[in-house]
């Protein structure tokens, strides 16, 4: 996972779509990124592309709503984007541009791409994706799960601002001109390797062991490496933020470890223990947290440490998040062992390496129309919001277990 600076005040970069510069963009992402960086060499359409043309050429409103596992999702859509001559928008988070400064975020809104502050209350990103699926002219690409947790084959659960942007599109007079839909793309994106990797992992798990110091190990089996490895790092995770290790079956220890981490803020910050999954709630923290760190005047030198330690608890209860449990012993292929080592490299150095070329699989799931799902909830918003947030997530999560 990506880690962001908390001591910048949040400056909302709007679209600047240039139909001149966004193909060139779009050609450089292919080579540099997708390509070279990422290692994707192909990119299949497997369902669903004839129906996302026709809804183009109708005029029709559409929200794109993939899943995020990979860094090379924005760029998988940029590829389909300059195949089938589709200009899109990208809403992104704010940290893309912190990390992209200057020039290369310029180039960025050249791209079509603006930023939401997820951890804030948003109004001109949420007014700019109203406005432009209203006019209907760019299809917009939203990833409702909005972290990138490493899980080709899991979705996590998705946020609802994309159903709502969507239904309140529908609702609007613009929205539902006579033969005009307001149309929501589950769109499933599946990475698989072209070639046997499975000689890789026994060199790069001899890496994680040397960073604990442990001799390599290469004739285990790597899915016990693997478990191995990460009771180790758990082990010393919950020493240095508990004082000691908890005892249990690993859900369960990982699920609590989480709780005490997530549950400490709240307390410190005296907020109540909140509701809903444990990224959410990480959220909301993390808001009030930046506030507090860039607040007038400054917090004490005191204050300012506690702050950032609160902070690196909410960060390790994502990282922890983004291991499930039994994800590797459930289903041992070479992409789960692969995404699973790679997951360590990022969190612990910074950095991973791919092990070989690969292929995305892309499902255009059916399309769903946002007036008509919202007509079926008698158009009640809190009833149709979560309905639709969970249809989303279960043709996705259909599409990607699809072999």
């Amino acid at each position: 996972m990506n880690r962001y600076r908390e001591n910048t005040a949040y400056q909302y970069r709007p679209p600047r779509y240039s139909r001149f510069w966004a193909p060139l963009l779009y050609a450089v992402s292919d080579a540099l990124y997708l390509r070279r960086k990422h290692r994707v060499s192909e990119v299949r359409v497997r369902h669903g592309g004839e129906a996302v043309l026709q809804h183009y050429r109708r005029g029709d409103a559409m929200l794109f709503t993939p899943n995020h596992s990979d860094h090379a999702d924005p760029h998988v859509l940029m590829h389909l984007s300059r195949r089938f001559r589709i200009p899109i928008h990208f809403m992104a988070a704010r940290e893309i541009f912190e990390l992209n400064w200057g020039l290369q975020g310029r180039f960025l809104q050249r791209a079509g791409v603006f930023s939401i502050d997820r951890e804030g209350s948003d109004l001109k990103a949420i007014k700019e994706a109203l406005r432009i699926m209203v006019e209907g002219r760019y299809p917009l690409v939203l990833f409702p799960e909005g972290e990138i947790f490493h899980l080709n084959e899991m979705l996590t659960p998705l946020n609802e601002g994309a159903s709502t942007i969507a239904l309140r599109t529908a609702r609007r007079p613009e929205g539902g001109t006579p033969g005009r839909r307001v149309v929501v793309v589950p769109t499933a994106l599946r990475y698989r390797y072209l070639d046997d990797i499975t000689p890789t992992f026994g060199p790069a798990l001899d890496r994680l062991d040397a960073y604990l110091h442990w001799p390599p190990r290469q004739q285990q089996d790597p899915v016990e490496r693997i478990y191995r490895f990460g009771e180790a790092m758990l082990g010393l995770r919950e020493m240095q933020w508990l004082g000691q290790t908890l005892s249990g079956p690993l859900p369960e220890r990982v699920s609590e470890f989480r709780e005490r981490l997530i549950r400490g803020v709240e307390e410190a910050l005296g907020r109540p223990a909140a509701a809903g999954p444990h990224p959410e709630r990480v959220r909301r923290l993390r808001g009030h947290l930046r506030s507090l760190i860039l607040a007038t005047p400054p917090p004490p030198t005191d204050d300012l440490r506690m702050r950032y330690e609160q902070l690196d608890r909410l960060y390790l209860a994502v990282q922890l998040y983004s291991y499930p449990a039994q994800y590797v012993r459930d289903k041992p292929n070479q992409e789960r062992l692969a995404e699973t080592i790679l997951k360590f490299e990022e969190d612990l150095f910074g950095q991973y390496r791919l092990p070989g070329p690969r292929r995305v699989d892309v499902c255009f799931c059916t399309p769903i129309d946002a007036g008509a799902f919202l007509a079926e909830c008698a158009d009640d918003l809190k009833v149709a919001v979560p309905r639709l947030t969970e249809r989303i997530a279960g043709a996705i999560q259909a599409a990607v277990l699809r072999e």
